[in-house]
């Protein structure tokens, strides 16, 4: 057999299993739940199912909710993660590796899927990351993470499904943050970010740029580049997250309060980003933008969350656990209820 014959075939076998992984990949790990089709229905609002409050253990933790509010996710009192229906509050639990426990678990933003960091339970500091779909209660290896170190902690997941790439934040406890990216084929790399140190992370949905924040001067930057994102006239700014349409929302911090919004493309000069005045100033963590590109700010006195571009304001009871695309999740007592938007 001559060396061109070959090369061709080691070169038609290279291609075809690359093909394979990307075949698995779009039509299963980042698939949607349901085939499109061409059939137009219209729904009808009074048989739409709805949420119901769901009772959860007193001492449950780390309440996170999908996207669309179908399920909602907490650790119990033996700090195993539990997955919860919604619809009708039906409960599973979600089994770890022998000698290893579930540190960490995000919902993808778009889908009813979750993101899972599997930690060995002997602190060797050995991680596992895992792709869950709920729907089939199938959880699936993605890759190894080979960092090292009994105290590497799982802070921050971003993903977005349309570039196939994932961003995972991890501290080390020596004050350092480390961020790796990890793309559709599984290979993983560290990101060089300019400050030791990065509190908020937001990725931009339609490119491969991540956005973080220094947590200790409050400058703000994005992968690719050495400069700082600046606004005139801003001495601190804190990155409050992204929107579907790649807008970065920046907020001016004075006094650990907020008072005013920024918020454009990371492409365009900040000179032509749009802003927004807040009536009364609030602490970060009362600050949320949508996927939509809602501003949403909340009142914890007043037990409400007004739209800041409109106005209208929606009240719930007890405390504000997270938004959903369409309404506000919050905890009375033992008790997850649902809030549409008003």
């Amino acid at each position: 057999m001559s060396w061109t014959k070959r090369i061709s075939i080691w070169i038609v076998v290279s291609l075809s299993l690359q093909c394979l992984g990307l075949f698995y990949i779009d039509h299963y790990f980042l698939s949607t739940d349901s085939k499109a089709v061409s059939k137009k229905v219209v729904e009808n609002a009074s048989t739409k199912p709805k949420n119901i409050d769901i009772t959860i253990p007193t001492n449950a933790t780390k309440i996170l909710v999908s996207y669309d509010a179908k399920y909602l996710s907490y650790y119990n009192e033996d700090n195993k993660l539990v997955i919860a229906n919604g619809r009708d509050g039906k409960t599973r639990g979600i089994e770890s590796n022998d000698g290893y426990e579930i540190s960490f678990a995000e919902w993808l933003p778009d889908r009813n899927r979750m993101l899972l960091v599997e930690k060995k339970s002997d602190d060797s500091g050995n991680l596992v990351l895992y792709s869950y779909d709920v729907l089939k209660a199938e959880k699936v290896k993605i890759k190894e993470l080979e960092w090292g170190g009994t105290d590497t902690i799982v802070e921050d997941i971003q993903t977005s499904t349309l570039t196939g790439v994932t961003y995972v934040k991890v501290s080390n406890g020596n004050n350092k943050t480390n961020i790796f990216r990890i793309d559709r084929m599984g290979e993983m790399t560290k990101i060089n970010t300019i400050p030791n140190l990065v509190g908020n992370i937001a990725l931009v949905r339609h490119k491969d740029k991540l956005v973080y924040e220094g947590s200790v001067y409050n400058k703000v930057y994005a992968t690719g580049s050495s400069e700082s994102i600046s606004v005139s006239g801003v001495d601190k700014l804190t990155l409050i997250g992204a929107d579907d349409d790649d807008n970065i929302y920046l907020a001016e911090l004075k006094d650990d309060l907020i008072s005013k919004v920024y918020y454009g493309k990371t492409s365009e000069d900040t000179s032509t980003w749009k802003s927004i005045e807040l009536q009364t100033p609030c602490a970060k963590e009362n600050l949320f933008v949508s996927a939509n590109g809602k501003i949403y700010q909340n009142d914890t006195v007043q037990g409400s969350i007004k739209d800041v571009n409109s106005g209208t304001q929606t009240s719930y009871k007890g405390k504000l656990v997270q938004l959903y695309t369409k309404g506000v999740v919050s905890l009375v007592d033992n008790k997850v209820s649902f809030v549409p938007f008003k």
